[in-house]
């Protein structure tokens, strides 16, 4: 019994501090402390700055041998395509609004494992965790971007408007991926980080965590919950809980991968709804107040149920 209360206290020692940011941010922006307009400006200073300094430091303070395991990417690919194949055929033939199907399709898979996976990691298990996390959102970013885009073009039947070239660009040049790039020939050849540019690259990761959870709260919006909460409630279910099962499976009885990279897979793909998601509804012209309504949802039940995979991993 008592080792059981040291667990929980454990696990809500990593999972509080982080959610209590995230209601802070919604604070701030309901006492109009931050305007509207103010919050993209808010999102796009972490992705663009704080994190990737945040993801590039974490790795090229550790050896490549520790960070790069290729058992990750045995886990990651296929039960990400099992579960992607799961959502589609569970939703495509529903007949429902096109528009709220591409959104619940999409809400589906795109997990926020930037913004709150690695929180979660570095404050759970270390740098060295949020380093191997790095690699695996660098290597399965491309993916969600791209079925974003096509699902979206195809339910709004647009796809004479689909650009292939801004496509690539938006995957190649996203700050993230270059920073994960850039870390691991940095860690590869061992090259040292100056001293100057080692200090600027710690300020700016201070300020990625806190950014990062302030926005997610400041982005929050209630207004269209009660319209789709059936949709929204099999989302958050099938993202929360059979995602994040699904990977746990492969990792323990299919690839066998050790105790580290199991939780890391586990605990990224117990993300909720990313914000990302929001950003390109709204560029692609879907149901955005769906996506919305999503991420609110899913940020707040994954308060409980990351807890909830925090203790059961602790206990494997």
């Amino acid at each position: 019994m008592e080792v059981f209360f040291k667990v929980i206290l454990e696990v809500l020692g990593v999972t509080f501090p982080v959610f209590a940011v995230i209601a802070i941010g919604f604070i701030i922006k309901k006492k109009n402390m931050l305007k509207e307009e103010h919050v993209p400006v808010l999102n796009s200073l972490t992705y663009n700055f704080g994190l990737p300094a945040l993801v590039f430091s974490g790795i090229v303070k550790n050896s490549f041998s520790q960070i790069f395991d290729a058992d990750i990417i045995k886990v990651i690919f296929p039960a990400y395509f099992i579960y992607i194949f799961f959502i589609i055929a569970s939703f495509y033939f529903l007949k429902i609004d096109n528009r709220v199907k591409s959104a619940a399709i999409v809400s589906s898979f795109r997990n926020n494992m930037a913004f709150i996976g690695l929180p979660i990691l570095l404050y759970a298990y270390g740098s060295l965790a949020a380093a191997r996390a790095s690699i695996v959102i660098a290597l399965l970013l491309p993916i969600p971007i791209m079925l974003t885009a096509l699902f979206f073009q195809l339910q709004a039947r647009a796809t004479k408007t689909f650009r292939i070239k801004n496509l690539l660009k938006e995957i190649f040049l996203d700050p993230v991926i270059i920073s994960v790039i850039a870390g691991l020939i940095i860690s590869y050849f061992s090259v040292t980080v100056p001293a100057p540019a080692g200090r600027l690259l710690e300020i700016l990761s201070n300020i990625a965590v806190p950014l990062a959870l302030l926005s997610i709260g400041a982005s929050f919006k209630f207004a269209y919950i009660k319209n789709n909460i059936k949709y929204i409630t099999i989302i958050c279910i099938a993202k929360l809980v059979l995602f994040p099962l699904l990977t746990l499976v492969f990792s323990i009885f299919v690839f066998k991968v050790a105790a580290l990279n199991r939780d890391i897979i586990c605990v990224l793909f117990a993300t909720p709804v990313a914000v990302a998601t929001y950003i390109q509804s709204r560029k692609y012209s879907t149901d955005s107040d769906f996506v919305s309504a999503v991420i609110i949802i899913s940020t707040i039940a994954s308060a409980l149920t990351l807890s909830g995979w925090l203790f059961v991993l602790k206990l494997l």
